[in-house]
């Protein structure tokens, strides 16, 4: 027999439903036979009984003696069976007997009533039988006499195992074979679902990530794939955010190391004179492909985020602030630019991603910071909404136009207001869709009628466990 972990469904369902089927049918057998058999011996106890009671009604009891009218004839009917052997007595309170053909042991229950039938087994010769015992009361002495008749039991043994073997073995093993064979034609049916699943699931090729069908197929295979199909689902978006980095990468990336390498190409040939120049010229152009590198990066995980690739935990609004504006202080003091920072007081804590949410607000802040001029200000505001934190960044730099608040969200895109300051367009998005993984929201707003300045308003829920 195979081990178990090598069985199919269908075998290991067979193995479990069938010593139970088997089991109850044993059951089953065994208490129809002790039915069976207790109303057969019944029948032959009540032919025994009206035996006994005509042997009974052949005795005469007169003063003086006891009369037993049994002439030859009644005897041999008495006598003849072709299977068991009958015996028959008839005896007074010692135990004389006045008729019969064998000697019999009395009742050996002592609790008996005249006028009354009594079954017992006894052995005798070495032979089981089954006795009947009927007493008469003789109203003259005071005495009873005893009447009583066995027989073997050998058509009960006969009955028995016909029975047995006839009416109840052979039936029950054409139903075992019956019930078997439609067990395994029902469970062939029943998972016949799954090999469906299993030929459209090897018929698709690598690329192939639409959903399988679910309409059609039992609650609990239908459970299974409707989670494969979910699985699926992260996956084709886990690949196609793969493909989408990997195709920004090479065209963002493209550009810069193409400039990189023709500025070391003329400062090989450059006077050395004019190496300084082509130094720092080199220098920032290795700083915007950094940038851009780790932009790239922190989108791709990002995005991987949205797939359920983050893990939250919670966040201390007011610490996780001050930290990232303090890493920001150095650039704004080289500008000359005043950035405040007002957190209210009680503020709850959050539940995100603290390395994700740090670059989104460091994404933030570097951008008021690169597009606000020299002398500027910068205000950071934290307040609690009903159900969120406000974050509110307002600069005085030139903002947004409003004919491109709908498109500086997307991926590369580059204002016109712009200045000197030639960014990757990436730093939006990345704010964006960290966002969206945490359940809020940005929304960008000019500070004046002029549109000068820019307000930009983020909100973020509140950790629900911390509300509780």
């Amino acid at each position: 027999m195979p081990e178990f972990e090598h069985l199919s469904l269908r075998q290991r369902l067979l193995l479990w439903l069938l010593p139970p089927i088997i089991l109850l049918t044993g059951i089953w057998i065994g208490v129809a036979y002790a039915i069976i058999l207790h109303f057969t011996n019944l029948a032959y106890d009540r032919a025994l009984e009206d035996t006994v009671q005509t042997l009974a009604s052949q005795v005469h009891i007169e003063p003086d003696p006891v009369e037993i009218n049994l002439p030859p004839t009644a005897r041999r009917m008495l006598e003849f069976d072709q299977v068991d052997t009958i015996y028959f007595s008839v005896s007074d309170e010692h135990g004389y007997q006045l008729v019969g053909n064998h000697g019999l042991p009395p009742n050996p229950d002592d609790d008996k009533a005249p006028g009354e039938t009594w079954f017992y087994n006894d052995v005798i010769d070495g032979k089981h039988l089954c006795l009947v015992e009927y007493t008469i009361p003789n109203p003259h002495t005071g005495e009873a006499i005893h009447v009583r008749v066995a027989e073997t039991l050998n058509k009960r043994k006969i009955l028995s195992r016909e029975v047995l073997t006839y009416y109840m073995l052979a039936p029950q093993l054409l139903f075992l074979s019956g019930i078997g064979l439609l067990v395994w034609y029902g469970i062939g049916r029943g998972i016949a679902p799954l090999s469906r699943i299993r030929d459209a699931i090897a018929q698709r090729t690598h690329e192939d990530l639409s959903p399988l069908i679910e309409t059609g197929l039992p609650a609990e295979v239908r459970e299974q794939v409707h989670v494969i199909n979910g699985l699926m689902a992260r996956l084709g978006r886990t690949i196609a955010a793969q493909r989408r980095f990997i195709a920004d990468a090479t065209h963002q990336l493209r550009t810069p190391i193409t400039v990189l390498r023709t500025q070391i190409e003329l400062a090989l040939r450059a006077d050395p004179n004019d190496l300084h120049t082509f130094i720092a010229k080199l220098d920032a152009t290795s700083a915007r492909l950094s940038r851009l590198t780790n932009q790239l990066l922190n989108l791709n995980r990002a995005e991987a985020g949205l797939t359920g690739a983050a893990e939250f935990a919670s966040l201390a609004v007011d610490e996780w602030i001050e930290d990232v504006v303090a890493e920001h202080v150095p650039m704004a003091l080289d500008k000359a630019i005043e950035v405040s920072v007002d957190i209210a007081e009680a503020i709850p804590a959050i539940r995100g991603d603290r390395q994700l949410l740090s670059e989104m607000l460091a994404n933030l802040i570097d951008n008021a910071i690169r597009y606000t001029p020299a002398g500027g200000r910068i205000k950071v505001d934290v307040r609690q909404g009903r159900e969120n934190i406000i974050l509110t960044i307002t600069d005085n730099g030139p903002g947004i136009p409003q004919s491109e608040k709908q498109h500086v969200l997307k991926r590369f895109y580059r204002g016109t207001e712009t200045g000197a300051f030639v960014g990757s367009g990436l730093g939006l998005t990345i704010a964006h869709e960290i966002l969206v993984l945490h359940g809020g929201r940005i929304e960008l707003a000019a500070v004046s009628k002029e549109n000068s300045g820019l307000r930009v308003m983020v909100e973020i829920p509140i950790a629900i466990a911390i509300l509780r």
